[in-house]
């Protein structure tokens, strides 16, 4: 081996060494940090909310004190996230705090309402908080566009629902894909796009994760497919790191694995933006000088804290382990389709998941790999392509 190329090899390896090096200083830091605002949130929580406080995840799930039963149907991810901190005496001192709180609510006799308050950190504008008017009956909010014209004998018009993604809204379809569909899709579609519970104009309660009453509608979520493992903890626990893994490059990367690892860091940033987002929304309209702010930009923020967070770890992760048994019962079916758009250029959701699914299920899944396109681009890039690939989905279904 050539000395130029020995010194290349041992730059790369001593420029590895240094950035794991770094980016272990620094996610030792935000344990540290977490663990400090674990106890800070407890106590500004308990004078703000009193006994409406809702629990964290910061300890382990047989913390909760005959809870475990709730917590089953919770992803090990919420619970299975290791910190180098968990256990030192910031945690534990939140969760005697827990159980003191617990024990004398039961005393007093006190009942948990918070799932109808809005929370002191959560932003209490006229649109983030009108699902709790009693007139929205607390319903899942549905656009509808295109309701043809049906007779008895008829039976050419179907249903396609149309649901968002992460940190998204019904939006993202009501202001792209409704409108590049052609006219012929009027008269055989009615189209639904929902805004799914924690985001846009639908209900935000606390806690969300324990109601399921709220989301019976709701019959198929589809997060990334990742092989499942015999250990269900163990599939979920892989999906975290698959898709929001510790790393400080890119920063995009970064702001996801902090916001997704890290309960209390990431309700900051929730205190700072969402609760705030009018504020926001007005600076960004004066130093652009626009008199609209486009969807996306809007709906990056309205959200709490908790619906971001449950959405993560029990849509995401969680369901990563019953995505086998959901598509084995399609398959089984013989009789639906599942088609996959997926961008080859995708930086968020590795093309693996993709090839994965459809070398398991060959028969079922029909993958459509689209050439220079990420995340993103995939759809808002080609908006027209995209309608037109779903309007022949739905011819040929």
């Amino acid at each position: 081996m050539s000395a130029e190329n020995l010194a290349g090899k041992w730059t790369r390896k001593s420029g590895r060494t240094l950035f794991d090096s770094i980016t272990c200083v620094v996610f030792l830091f935000l344990d540290f940090l977490d663990a400090v605002l674990c106890v800070v949130f407890k106590l500004v929580d308990e004078f703000f909310e009193g006994n409406a406080c809702t629990p964290c995840y910061c300890g382990k799930a047989g913390d909760k004190n005959g809870e475990n039963k709730e917590t089953e149907m919770l992803s090990e991810s919420l619970y299975g996230r290791k910190y180098m901190l968990r256990n030192m005496g910031f945690l534990g001192f939140a969760r005697k705090w827990r159980i003191y709180r617990k024990k004398k609510d039961d005393r007093d006799g006190s009942v948990n309402e918070g799932l109808m308050v809005n929370r002191w950190s959560d932003c209490g504008c006229q649109s983030c908080v009108s699902w709790m008017k009693k007139e929205y009956d607390q319903k899942l909010h549905v656009v509808v566009k295109n309701l043809p014209q049906v007779g008895r004998g008829d039976e050419a018009a179907e249903n396609v629902i149309f649901l968002h993604g992460f940190l998204s809204s019904s939006s993202f379809w009501t202001e792209t894909i409704f409108n590049n569909l052609s006219e012929s899709v009027k008269d055989h579609y009615r189209l639904f796009a929902v805004d799914l519970l924690g985001f846009g104009r639908s209900p935000k309660p606390n806690d969300s994760a324990k109601y399921p009453k709220f989301v019976k509608s709701v019959t198929l979520v589809a997060p990334p497919y990742l092989p499942c493992a015999k250990d269900g903890a163990t599939t979920s626990l892989m999906a975290l790191n698959t898709f929001a893994g510790k790393t400080l490059w890119p920063p995009l990367a970064f702001g996801k694995s902090v916001m997704s690892w890290y309960e209390h860091v990431g309700r900051c940033f929730c205190v700072l933006f969402c609760r705030n987002h009018r504020i926001w929304e007005m600076i960004l309209k004066l130093f652009t000088l626009r008199r609209e702010l486009n969807f996306m930009e809007l709906d990056l923020t309205r959200h709490t804290h908790h619906s971001a967070w449950h959405n993560m770890h029990n849509v995401i992760c969680g369901a990563a382990k019953l995505m086998d048994k959901y598509l084995e019962i399609l398959n089984k079916s013989r009789s639906v389709k599942v088609c996959i758009i997926h961008g080859d250029h995708d930086m968020e959701v590795p093309l693996d998941c993709s090839n994965n699914m459809k070398k398991k299920f060959p028969e079922l899944v029909e993958l459509n790999m689209i050439e220079n396109v990420d995340h993103t681009s995939v759809i808002l890039g080609r908006v027209r392509e995209f309608a037109k690939s779903l309007q022949h989905i739905w011819a040929s279904s």
